[in-house]
């Protein structure tokens, strides 16, 4: 999506980023056998992620015809906000957890 144009590079590093951090969170905890469940904002971050690549590949259809708003590009600009407000609380929800000193 990048390559075409139909996503700005920044969100693409936000949510990679984000998903590289809580992967490696996980790794960290799995080490310490703790297991560290999705919380709600993670949750919603999926489907707005979801909600807003599914509006790119349709190219913005039918939203388009009707109103004219660039919904797709609406939602990923809230992806990339609900992915780094998701990043930040998970972390914080289990830093004493995993005994992390940031």
């Amino acid at each position: 999506m990048v390559q075409s144009h139909k996503l700005s590079s920044w969100i693409a590093v936000i949510i990679i980023a984000r998903e590289m951090i809580i992967t490696g969170i996980r790794i960290v905890a799995a080490g310490k056998r703790i297991a560290l469940a999705a919380d709600r904002y993670g949750k919603i971050k999926l489907v707005v992620q979801v909600a807003a690549v599914t509006a790119v590949i349709l190219n913005n259809q039918p939203f388009q015809w009707w109103i004219g708003i660039p919904v797709d590009q609406i939602l990923m600009y809230g992806a990339a906000a609900i992915t780094i407000y998701s990043g930040f609380n998970y972390i914080r929800s289990n830093m004493k957890r995993l005994e992390l000193h940031l």
